[in-house]
């Protein structure tokens, strides 16, 4: 009775947050006359079909809106308004459950403030955080600024937007950044989060994050994590690019992933460990891997790349291979690759052969990729898969644009596999700042 209660919290808590949110946008439009509106509204709309069958063999048919826009200039020229979220219904059969709250989400809203000077950024609402080991959701506030010689800082704190997961009771997060940079040569950070539930620690995590650029054509990147709370490393990726040098370019990356480290705190129930499930807490993978570019001229380009995985239960694998690209910018794309993945299970032993085009004619778009696995040892009775993709899209104005994909597939999973997406995406800009493009008249004869 306690655990419902308190999931009924949970949600009445966000319910009230999306609510707040809604009245301070509320309150920011009501101020501005209609006559002189002061601000720069801009946005774009997407909504989304698609028509597919499930495992089980159940027909859906999912209708998604995507809706986001900010409203700049709000009565003074440093605050701002972003909002972000989607809504689903399916026309066909219920593929969102009987939970309504999965068929919708605030993914952001939040006021803002910015000034030029030390870039300084304050958001409060719905937030979207990406600071160092934070890539967080927070009903609260998000600030940062730079400081003097070099350094900058960055903080958050607020209640933590979970999905899929039953965290009832009190919930808070918070954390920061604290970074140093030399233009062109480096920048170093240091960062930290914490979240807990009820008092007690939920997700502790610090991390290190670095890009260095030593000497021209020579740059270095990457980030560790350490889980605080389980005391080990989550992760530690670094990738290197070396050129180009005339038409040559190496790019390396190398990561070490520790899974009862990394998924610990795990927000969504998708990565929940299971024992012996396809996230094992006793799994530890590595990979390394590298990529060889070059560039015949300004369209040909050919690349061999080979990747070794390591795992400690679901053994090794080896993906290699090379593949040709020719490009015309803004006219026309193509590739063909061909690939083969080594491993130590049958899903992981196959050829892959893929070859793609696109190609752009006044305002349509046509685009086609063709893939084909064949395994070495049949699963499911099967040794060849393959799948078919065509998509077209076409610019009926100059911020409308249509689209319909369709996909053709056979795999160890589905014998047949039919696939069908339309999407329109509209784009909205109206206020004080320089208007839209508009589409051109037609001539007269």
């Amino acid at each position: 009775m306690n655990s419902i209660q308190s999931c009924q919290q949970t949600r009445s808590g966000t319910l009230v947050m999306q609510v707040i949110i809604g009245l301070v946008m509320l309150s920011f439009f009501s101020i501005i006359p209609g006559k002189t509106l002061a601000a720069d509204i801009a946005g774009t709309s997407r909504t989304y079909m698609q028509s597919r069958e499930t495992a089980a063999g159940d027909n859906l048919l999912p209708l998604y809106e995507y809706l986001d826009f900010s409203v700049k200039d709000l009565g003074k020229a440093n605050i701002s308004v972003h909002f972000g979220g989607w809504l689903g219904y399916d026309l066909r059969d219920d593929s969102f459950g009987n939970n309504k709250d999965r068929g919708s989400d605030l993914q952001y809203g939040y006021v803002s403030y910015r000034t030029k000077e030390n870039n300084v950024v304050v958001n409060l609402g719905r937030v979207m955080v990406f600071e160092g080991v934070a890539a967080e959701r927070v009903d609260g506030i998000y600030a940062r600024t730079d400081i003097k010689g070099g350094f900058g800082i960055s903080a958050f704190g607020g209640s933590p937007v979970e999905t899929g997961t039953d965290s009832p009771g009190n919930n808070i997060i918070y954390g920061g950044r604290v970074s140093h940079q030399k233009t062109g040569l480096y920048t170093i950070g240091l960062s930290y989060l914490k979240e807990e539930k009820n008092s007690n620690t939920f997700r502790e995590e610090e991390g290190i994050d670095l890009w260095l650029r030593p000497v021209n054509k020579v740059e270095l990147m990457g980030r560790s994590s350490y889980n605080a709370e389980t005391k080990g490393w989550m992760e530690n990726t670094y990738y290197l690019v070396l050129g180009p040098f005339d038409k040559l370019r190496f790019n390396t990356e190398a990561s070490w992933i520790n899974y009862a480290d990394y998924f610990a705190g795990a927000t969504t129930n998708v990565f929940r460990m299971t024992p012996g499930g396809p996230l094992d807490p006793n799994e530890k993978v590595n990979s390394l891997g590298e990529e060889v570019v070059y560039a015949i001229n300004k369209n040909w380009t050919v690349s061999v790349d080979y990747k070794a995985y390591g795992y400690d239960i679901a053994g090794s694998a080896s993906y290699y291979g090379a593949k040709v690209t020719y490009t015309m910018p803004k006219m026309y794309n193509a590739g063909l690759s061909l690939h083969k993945m080594d491993g130590d299970t049958n899903r992981l032993t196959y050829d892959e052969y893929r070859i793609y085009a696109s190609k752009k004619i006044n305002k349509i778009d046509l685009a086609v990729d063709l893939l084909d696995v064949k395994y070495k040892e049949s699963i499911n009775d099967v040794t060849n898969a393959y799948s078919a993709k065509i998509a077209a899209g076409y610019e009926l104005k100059h911020n409308l644009k249509l689209g319909l994909d369709v996909e053709y597939s056979k795999n160890p999973d589905f014998d047949k596999d039919v696939r069908v997406f339309a999407k329109a995406i509209y784009s909205f800009d109206a206020g004080s700042g320089s208007p839209a493009p508009q589409d051109k008249p037609k001539e007269g004869k």
